[in-house]
């Protein structure tokens, strides 16, 4: 994918893979994206999940635009949650943990919980399950509405969303990465991924 601001300034963002040192400084370590970066850090080192910040002006708003895959307006204040944030920078062949490494110069350590599971998730469905990008935001959504109710706590019931083929294979995954057990390769070891959520029906 490629970040139309950042392409029409000669800068190539690359995908599929981790980025050179000296790429990711070229595109994110532009003056307007410093604030965002420092608290990110400060956040994810507190062990918090969101942050907000200030719009301050025009080239903080362009950056974040780009950044955060949504219009950014000057002045407004803006709600940064972590976990989309680094699905954002994901999609772009990048983490925030890899980019705030490069940024700060020193080692970022990925915190455990939501943001761990959750972004590695999301890379892995998109690599492996050959969802086609017009139903990926549709099935992303499906599923989930589904996990909210799988990972609530043990004697949920089997939620009919499941019944398609896709959301069940892309909930499946998600469960097996919020437990930490192996991504299941046959009926069998999707039945011990149910088991390990607590379903017993």
């Amino acid at each position: 994918m490629i970040a139309e601001d950042f392409a029409t300034r000669g800068i190539r963002v690359v995908t599929g893979g981790a980025f050179v040192d000296q790429e990711l400084r070229a595109v994110y370590r532009g003056p307007g994206l410093a604030e965002l970066w420092r608290l990110a850090v400060e956040t994810m080192e507190a062990g918090k999940s969101a942050f907000s910040m200030r719009v301050a002006d025009e080239e903080t708003a362009s950056a974040l635009s780009v950044v955060l895959h949504k219009p950014v307006e000057v002045a407004a204040r803006r709600q940064v949650s972590l976990v989309r944030l680094d699905e954002h920078l994901r999609q772009e062949g990048t983490s925030l943990v890899e980019v705030l490494r490069i940024v700060h110069g020193r080692a970022v350590e990925e915190p455990a919980g939501q943001m761990a599971w959750r972004s590695r998730w999301l890379a892995q469905v998109r690599r492996y399950e050959g969802i086609p990008e017009e139903r990926f935001a549709e099935v992303i959504g499906v599923a989930d509405r589904v996990l909210k109710v799988v990972l609530a706590g043990p004697e949920w019931e089997w939620p009919g969303e499941l019944e398609d083929e896709v959301v069940r294979r892309v909930v499946v995954r998600g469960v097996a990465l919020a437990f930490g057990v192996g991504v299941p390769g046959g009926v069998l070891e999707e039945g011990e991924v149910w088991r390990v959520a607590g379903f017993g029906g």
